[in-house]
């Protein structure tokens, strides 16, 4: 059986380890495309365990036309891996970038991956750690009044996109969705996934008579959150809210 410090980070026998931690992100969090952020870490002297905490991008929500309207976009997925490191050792660490905004595709673009990797042979060897984005809002889910002519569209799907690779423990993305109804547009509304031990529960969009397009609609919330959907009321084509980027955290001691 194992001992409760064997599953506790920073403890030795007898005694408490003063860890250090660093991020790694890319601070334009409310910018498009804004390419993620890569890094190569160097193992300082003393150091023999770290821990990588990572986020997956967010999915980015789908363009509409006309009268259409959908659902939210998918959250990144969230993952965490310890293994043993050594002084000099070379890993990149590289946390997902936003999506893009492109107007010119109807299904919102899936999130990116975050991953660390070794680079030189250290106490593990080379290796390699990952968590993929979330999935982006599909076309099909953007309709011709949608909010009121369309009650068993877009259903939700769990462990969709976010899945990771030699991870401790991980948590895939969900996909957004929304919530129409045989009502007044007022009562319908879309929700987007948010990421993992990042912000609480789904996100919720504004009500089915708003119109908004693009990152006024909704960027999605840092880290690994998913945007929103267009929902257009007028003879135009919009993009929907990129998804957002992701973040990786490291802890080592």
């Amino acid at each position: 059986m194992a001992n409760l410090r064997d599953l506790l980070f920073g403890y030795g026998e007898g005694t408490a380890i003063t860890p250090q931690d660093f991020s790694v992100w890319n601070t334009d969090i409310r910018t498009a495309s804004n390419g993620g952020k890569c890094c190569l870490w160097t193992v300082p002297a003393g150091a023999t365990k770290a821990v990588f905490e990572m986020w997956g991008g967010g999915g980015g929500g789908a363009m509409a036309c006309c009268c259409q309207q959908g659902g939210g976009a998918g959250n990144g997925g969230y993952a965490i891996k310890s293994c043993n490191v050594s002084a000099g050792e070379g890993i990149r660490i590289c946390a997902a970038g936003s999506t893009c905004c492109d107007s010119g595709n109807l299904a919102g673009h899936c999130g990116s991956c975050s991953f660390v990797c070794s680079e030189s042979a250290g106490a593990n060897g080379r290796w390699e750690t990952k968590v993929c984005g979330g999935q982006g809002s599909d076309a099909a889910c953007t309709r011709c009044y949608y909010w009121i002519n369309c009650y068993t569209c877009c259903t939700m799907c769990y462990c969709c996109r976010g899945l990771s690779d030699n991870t401790d423990f991980c948590m895939p993305g969900t996909t957004g969705n929304a919530q129409p109804t045989q009502f007044c547009y007022g009562e319908a509304h879309q929700f987007s996934a948010n990421a993992p031990f990042a912000a609480p529960g789904p996100r919720l969009g504004p009500n089915g008579c708003c119109s908004c397009f693009g990152g006024c609609c909704g960027f999605g919330i840092f880290p690994g959150g998913g945007g929103f959907s267009s929902q257009v009321h007028s003879n135009h084509c919009y993009w929907g809210g990129p998804g957002a980027g992701g973040l990786v955290y490291v802890l080592f001691y």
